[in-house]
């Protein structure tokens, strides 16, 4: 088994680190939480969905880092990321992927380079934001289709930003899970995320297999202050 770490914004995958991790540093120690639910009530972008009712009906326990989306929003703006820094970084990466010499991007379906291409040097940034929304709201994500869990999107952007091409070059290579937004960074990327997403929605990092699987010990205080708090009086 690999053990995987998934930061998600308003449920939608931002990143994934696999087999070891670092708390993300917009997380602190103050958002961790230790959560008790029924396996129907996964994330089906994490961990998948359950086969049987019996299945579905026992419990699991989620060990993460949860903030809400404005809380976020406002710990990357102190870290200077914001819409302005997105929208810089939007405008470097469309330059360099429309003078890079080839195709805008390695296309998996060459039948369909040159239409993708086309919707790629048309598009704006609110565009791609509008793709985005409708990409989370729909639930299409790379790994699913990769699965074929959802139906492939028609929204040629939702297709290109879920779909597995690479940007031409490493230095547009990205650095998390929507690989065909043109935005490289982990931290601008959250920004678009949550330019899209309600301020009340949770974000989180969940490292449960970590904690459960390899003797991550950074619950343990938690962890003990639940068994006392469950502990019989004494008669």
């Amino acid at each position: 088994m690999t053990c995987s770490s998934t930061i998600t914004i308003g449920g939608y995958p931002l990143t994934v680190m696999r087999r070891s991790y670092s708390v993300w540093q917009h997380f602190t120690l103050e958002d961790r939480i230790i959560r008790s639910r029924r396996k129907d009530q996964r994330n089906p972008h994490i961990q998948g969905m359950p086969r049987t009712e019996i299945e579905a009906q026992q419990p699991e326990i989620d060990f993460a880092y949860s903030t809400t989306a404005d809380i976020l929003r406002r710990r990357l703006g102190r870290a200077s990321f914001t819409r302005t820094t997105l929208e810089q970084e939007y405008q470097r990466y469309y330059d360099a992927a429309c003078q890079s010499s080839g195709s805008v991007f390695i296309d998996h379906n060459p039948e369909t380079a040159g239409a993708r291409a086309e919707a790629f040097r048309a598009a704006t940034l609110d565009d791609w934001l509008e793709a985005l929304a409708e990409t989370v709201k729909s639930g299409v994500s790379r790994i699913r289709r990769g699965a074929r869990e959802v139906q492939e999107p028609k929204n040629i952007l939702v297709d290109i930003i879920t779909g597995p091409d690479q940007p031409p070059t490493l230095d547009l290579m990205a650095h998390h899970c929507l690989f065909g937004f043109p935005c490289s960074s982990l931290d601008n990327m959250a920004v678009a995320l949550l330019e899209v997403t309600l301020g009340n929605a949770v974000c989180e990092q969940e490292v449960s297999d970590f904690v459960q699987y390899e003797g991550d010990t950074t619950f343990n205080d938690m962890r003990l202050r639940k068994t006392r708090c469950y502990e019989p009086e004494d008669i």
